[in-house]
């Protein structure tokens, strides 16, 4: 795998791990409540689940192209379906802003039992890194060392996205209630999307 496709790859997690979205909701809460430690917790357990889906869907989708091959088109186009409507829904929904819960203390076993719930009650997550993974690397060359590279952009990616938002709602408790930030959130991840969409279909 290239140098380009791994920063390409790591590009994308970072604008999907800004946009605003129930596991960046939970990483404040908690993070507003009982601090940062408690945020990262939080943060552990979706990167977790993270690497489950990330294994299902490069199985998966390897098992698949072998057993279909040609019939793998019909995968590529729904993947591509997927994610259009992903940046489409991502745009429409512009402007909406992040709505953080206070929640009482909790250990941090159960911060992380509050990430992983979070992204296991997100089944789609499975078919976006099936639909995303295609789009910056070739699924069947990738053995286990892509992916302990992958998962460590993963892991990098969610602690300094994530870690950043805490320093920054630490400073301030109405950055994530301006409108125009979440505006733009909305419309730079969607558009992403609908790229990758656009560049998966025409593979």
């Amino acid at each position: 795998m290239s140098f380009s496709a791994y920063f390409a790859f790591a590009t994308g997690m970072c604008l999907l791990a800004m946009s605003p979205g129930p596991g960046l909701a939970a990483v404040l809460s908690r993070s507003i409540v009982s601090g940062a430690k408690a945020g990262a917790m939080v943060v552990v357990g979706l990167v977790l689940v993270d690497f489950l889906f990330l294994g299902l869907a490069i199985v998966g989708l390897s098992a698949i192209a072998t057993a279909l091959g040609p019939l793998f088109q019909i995968v590529k186009y729904a993947a591509a379906i997927y994610l259009l409507w992903l940046g489409y829904n991502t745009i429409k929904q512009a402007g909406q802003v992040i709505s953080v819960e206070r929640q009482g203390a909790r250990s941090d076993l159960r911060d992380v039992g509050l990430g992983a719930a979070v992204t296991l009650g997100n089944p789609k997550a499975i078919l976006f890194y099936g639909a995303f993974l295609p789009t910056f690397f070739d699924i069947s060359l990738i053995g286990f060392s892509e992916f302990l590279a992958i998962c460590a952009i993963i892991v990098a990616v969610s602690f300094a996205v994530y870690c950043t938002y805490m320093w920054l709602i630490a400073r301030s408790r109405q950055f994530f209630a301006t409108p125009k930030l979440q505006k733009r959130l909305h419309q730079v991840t969607g558009t992403v999307f609908l790229g990758a969409g656009v560049s998966v279909a025409l593979k």
